[in-house]
């Protein structure tokens, strides 16, 4: 199924909520410096987001001090620095749990 948000590949896409149903999707493609955002929202959107992952089997981390950060960006914006060794950390544990290596 395609969707707008872009979700599909299972690779890459992050995604990060909090308890006040906020979603930030990310996406660290082969090849690229740094992750990017693909979408992000609050509310509904946000659910739609988490519904979107989990029907792709999409590994969502609870952090919500990162999705604060990360929420001050645009969609299609890198991550900002700030939040390079957090994402680090998830990236790895990602790729080890598909048997992928760093």
């Amino acid at each position: 199924m395609k969707n707008h948000f872009n979700l599909t590949d299972k690779a890459s896409p992050i995604m990060e909520i909090k308890s006040q149903k906020s979603a930030v999707a990310l996406k660290y493609p082969q090849g690229a410096e740094v992750p990017f955002i693909t979408a992000k929202g609050k509310g509904q959107l946000a659910e739609k987001i988490l519904d979107i992952a989990k029907e792709n089997n999409i590994y969502i981390e609870e952090n919500a001090p990162l999705v604060d950060l990360l929420s001050l960006e645009e969609v299609n914006d890198a991550v900002p620095e700030e939040a390079f060794q957090a994402l680090a950390a998830i990236f790895a544990f990602v790729l080890e749990r598909e048997g992928r290596t760093v």
